[in-house]
């Protein structure tokens, strides 16, 4: 069904997860209407991949028979995901991924990988602390918690 206008009931899920799919959407609809179907103190927790890092932004540009037009441009970033506050009183980012790992990538196929990716691995978990870097990131996964009711439609559970 219409992922930006669902047919389920307001206040449904206790738990929502949502895995790379909110730069298919239109995304106020999207915060908007899962807020509405999450219950008063139901969680949404969401993967996606973000937009800050350059050569990430290049990677996308120069391979973009991957991806839609549309995806390119709504890949999400730290002011997408902070516009969830207009749908949720909680809105969270539990923890960054791959960042330095990526390096491991070429040498997939090799004996190299396993070892040079756990080496990479532990490098990301001390730089994806930093605040000036976390957000360099190719993943992140957020937390969107105590959704606002914003209209009497809505609160009627």
């Amino acid at each position: 069904m219409d992922a930006e206008a669902t047919s389920f009931s307001p206040g449904y899920f206790d738990y929502v997860h949502v895995d790379g799919v909110l730069h298919h959407l239109e995304l106020d609809k999207a915060f908007a209407e899962l807020a509405r179907i999450l219950k008063p103190s139901g969680q949404v927790i969401c993967r996606e991949a973000l937009k800050h890092n350059l050569l990430f932004r290049l990677y996308r540009k120069l391979t973009p028979h991957l991806r839609t037009a549309w995806e390119v441009d709504h890949i999400l970033g730290k002011e997408e995901i902070g516009r969830a506050k207009e749908h949720f009183q909680e809105v969270r980012v539990l923890r960054f991924f791959h960042l330095l790992s990526l390096a491991a990538v070429p040498l997939r196929s090799t004996p190299l990988f396993g070892p040079l990716l756990r080496v990479l691995e532990g490098a990301d978990g001390v730089c994806l602390r930093m605040p000036l870097v976390k957000w360099q990131a190719w993943i992140a996964v957020f937390l969107l918690a105590k959704p606002k009711r914003l209209s009497a439609e809505r609160t009627s559970l």
